[in-house]
């Protein structure tokens, strides 16, 4: 049966990624609701007792350092790794091995598998066609999609020609392109250029309108502001903080972010200790401070204690994510989590 023209969402404006609207959809479960999921490594990290939920059209970034269990939960979440204890489900689901589960999803994790020497489009055709739409579906949403992602001059290229970012893009492609109802997403944005990180902002904003839950890892700060919606606080493999993004950064709303670029390392302890300062960090040679809103920074540069000299740079900013995260643990987000 042909289509009729009114219904080409391309001639609606319907952007590509967003998938077909679907009656009934409110009357439909929870997209994800997880309670005491534990997927401990026997090497150490992974997480332990989380619980998270992700409802119709809202956003979720879990904000955590390198370590803190943050790929291990999105692929519990994604339905890849079964959890060792509590539950999970999808749309009401348990089953984690169940087609329709797995069909609602769209999937991307931090190592990306494609068939190397299949062509961008041949990889993302498997993928349509898995997910079970007809050829002329498929043809029709991967043709804007790879206008969308920028790939449509290496549409016809061979995957194992791809830079990261470029594998990045067809795998965010692959993910959306049977219009999943729940969005996974392992660090999106790693070997994205600019445009495409704003892009993908775009994009997750608009699923998200369109009713779709979207849950994503990252240690990028201003990628889960310019997001919004909820963020979950991880630590160590635990969810240590949870609130909107208005939310956490009320709680350090007041205070003063300084940042002090070393040549080399200092003692901490005299700069952790000068007046004003609530908490210190330090992540390489950046030593990150919070200072009480009426605290005088360049006092505080006393503490450097004869080490002036190694002083390369200095920043007054406003705080963000990453200092809530700071104040709570007392570590930055780039230092990683060590078990």
């Amino acid at each position: 049966m042909t289509e009729p023209r009114g219904s080409d969402p391309a001639a609606s404006g319907r952007p590509p990624w967003l998938p077909e609207p679907a009656p009934g959809r409110a009357a439909e479960a929870v997209p994800l609701w997880a309670e005491g999921i534990v997927r401990w490594h026997r090497g150490g990290g992974g997480v332990l007792g989380l619980d998270l939920s992700v409802g119709q059209g809202e956003l979720v970034s879990v904000l955590g350092p390198n370590g803190s269990g943050k790929t291990t939960l999105l692929r519990v979440l994604g339905t890849v790794d079964p959890a060792q204890a509590g539950s999970v489900a999808w749309f009401g689901r348990r089953d984690r091995r169940d087609p329709a589960v797995r069909r609602a999803l769209g999937v991307l994790l931090d190592g990306t598998a494609h068939f190397e020497t299949l062509t961008g489009y041949q990889n993302a055709w498997f993928f349509a066609r898995r997910f079970g739409l007809d050829p002329s579906r498929a043809r029709e949403r991967l043709n804007r999609l790879f206008t969308w992602s920028g790939l449509g001059e290496a549409v016809h290229r061979p995957v194992e020609e791809y830079s990261l970012g470029m594998r990045r893009r067809l795998a965010l492609v692959e993910a959306v392109c049977h219009g999943p109802r729940l969005l996974v997403l392992d660090e999106p944005t790693l070997g994205l250029d600019w445009g495409g990180s704003v892009d993908l902002v775009e994009m997750l904003r608009r699923l998200a309108r369109a009713g779709v839950g979207v849950v994503l890892s990252t240690n990028d700060v201003h990628l889960a502001e310019r997001v919004g919606g909820r963020v979950v606080l991880l630590d160590r493999g635990r969810a240590i903080r949870q609130g909107t993004v208005a939310e956490l950064l009320r709680e350090v709303a007041g205070l003063q972010r300084l940042e002090l670029e070393l040549r080399a390392p200092v003692p901490l302890e005299r700069l952790a200790t000068q007046p004003g300062v609530e908490v210190a960090g330090v992540a390489g040679t950046t030593v990150r401070l919070l200072l009480a809103g009426d605290a005088n920074p360049v006092q505080v540069l006393r503490g450097l204690d004869g080490h002036g000299h190694l002083l390369a740079g200095l920043r007054v900013e406003r705080p963000h994510l990453g200092d809530a995260f700071l104040r709570l643990t007392g570590r930055t987000l780039e230092a990683g989590t060590t078990s």
